[in-house]
Parts: C-alpha cells; sequence; structure tokens
C-alpha cells in the first residue's frame, strides 16, 4: 500500500470525502478529484495529516470529455491499485420542466464520465497483483421513477456495467464492485430532501461514515453488490417481490410529492 494509490471521484464532500478517509485510515495512498472550488487542497491536506499517507488531488469538470482524458493522463502516473467512481448528480424534477443542461449533466457524468475513467484507468489496475473497481449506484438503481426519469436510468447503467465489468475484468485480476446507496444526507439540499420524505424513506438513511465503511469493507472482500444498512437491505427484497406496475407508482408517488413541497 506504500506505493499504492487510490483514485476517487467526487471526493471533496459527502460519500467520496468519507470513502477516501476510510481508504486512508487503511493505508492506501490517495488521488482525490472533484470540481475546482471545493476545498480539495483543504480537505487533501486535512486528510494526509490525520492518516500519514500521501494525497495528491485533481479539481477539474468530469462533464467535458477532454477534461476526462487529461485526469486520466496525470493520474496513470502513479501506481493505482483501487478506482472509485463515486461522482455522480441527480435530482428530482418534471421532465417538462427539466432543461436539456440538467438531463446532460446526470448523462454525462453519472455515465459517460464512469465509462471513460474506468476504460482509461484499466492498464494501470492491471498491471497490479490485485486490483479493484467500486462503482456508486444508487437503490434508485432497482425501479423506475417518475418525476426522477433519468437518474435511476443512469444508475441502472452503472449497475449493468458493473455487473458485466466484473466478468470481464476477471482474467486481470481486477475485483469490480458495486453499492447501492439509500438516502444520504450528502449536503443541505440533499438532507431538506430527504427530511420531505415518509418516516420509511428517513428511516433508511445510513450515516456517511458507515455507508463507507461498509463499502470499502465488501469491495476489498470482493463482494459483488453492496447494499449498506438492513432497511435498504429489507427495500430491495420488497421492490424484487413487488409488481413492476405498483412499485412505479409508489415510488413516483412520493417523489411527486417531495417536488411539490
Amino acid at each position: 500500500m506504500k506505493n499504492s494509490f487510490a483514485l476517487i471521484t467526487g471526493a471533496s464532500q459527502g460519500l467520496g470525502l468519507y470513502l477516501s478517509k476510510e481508504l486512508a485510515s487503511r493505508g492506501y495512498n490517495l488521488l482525490l478529484v472533484s470540481l475546482p472550488n471545493e476545498n480539495l487542497a483543504s480537505s487533501s491536506k486535512s486528510i494526509e495529516n490525520e492518516f500519514n499517507v500521501i494525497v495528491k488531488f485533481y479539481e477539474t469538470d468530469l462533464t467535458v470529455k477532454n477534461n476526462i482524458i487529461n485526469l486520466c493522463d496525470w493520474a496513470n502516473n502513479y501506481n493505482i491499485s483501487i478506482l472509485i467512481n463515486n461522482a455522480g448528480c441527480g435530482g428530482s424534477k418534471k421532465i417538462t420542466e427539466a432543461s436539456l443542461d440538467y438531463i446532460e449533466k446526470i448523462i454525462q457524468l453519472n455515465i459517460i464520465s464512469t465509462s471513460f475513467i474506468t476504460k482509461l484507468i484499466i492498464p494501470n489496475l492491471a498491471s497490479n497483483t490485485k486490483s479493484y473497481i467500486l462503482n456508486v449506484s444508487s437503490m434508485a438503481a432497482f425501479s423506475p421513477i417518475g418525476y426522477k426519469t433519468v437518474y435511476p436510468a443512469s444508475k441502472k447503467f452503472i449497475d449493468y456495467f458493473s455487473l458485466g465489468l466484473r466478468e470481464e475484468l476477471k482474467e486481470f485480476n481486477i475485483s469490480v464492485s458495486v453499492v447501492y446507496p439509500g438516502p444520504m444526507k450528502t449536503n443541505n439540499e440533499v438532507s431538506s430532501r430527504i427530511e420531505k420524505q415518509s418516516g420509511f424513506v428517513k428511516s433508511g438513511v445510513v450515516s456517511l461514515h458507515e455507508m463507507a465503511f461498509q463499502s470499502i469493507e465488501k469491495m476489498l472482500q470482493s463482494k459483488k453488490r453492496v447494499i449498506p444498512g438492513k432497511l435498504n437491505k429489507l427495500s430491495k427484497v420488497i421492490l424484487k417481490i413487488l409488481p413492476l406496475n405498483t412499485k412505479i407508482k409508489l415510488l413516483s408517488k412520493a417523489i411527486k410529492k417531495e417536488i411539490e413541497v
């Protein structure tokens, strides 16, 4: 681990920051990525001092193809044994009111950047005896949802993309895991949206610390799927049992109520 780095996108706040700290606590050096002006330099220095590891950072907008290529050119100067595709975005909005930029950003960040970064970092990962990829999906991947539409579809892509990669990359000793977070209070906007939800939804909130611990622990155990939180595991079972039309109606009704509030 002394000569090994973990590359984490969306690392300046929320789950990405906690995943970074969890890996640093296990002795991994870090390559942290976020948008500019999100205090990544300060966070990197703090982690470096607290855990006595090497932390390098790179600020860029991952919705731009050339930025992704430049990021990976930089990252591939280091020996990477862990890749965590955490950067993503979503939200709740009527499709009739969603701008093209809003839709494009979700697709660019959740689907295209994840695919491109993975493709460009695989040769680096394959140079190690054992490497890991952790892709961050969502509980939303388990059902279509009205008033979110594009977001759950993008997270279903992460689901299928990860499971296909897992099979394909076995020959390179690269283990691929996918984590499905439920509600997380990652920032003030998201916390506000969660508070408008039902008691059942709010009871499914898992702390960022616990989410990060379980994600890294299961990834290093080469688990295929990671669903942190007992209630989220139960929710997956329920969603699997419910008829498609029923779960779409139930989930869409809850989201409609949220945006109307």
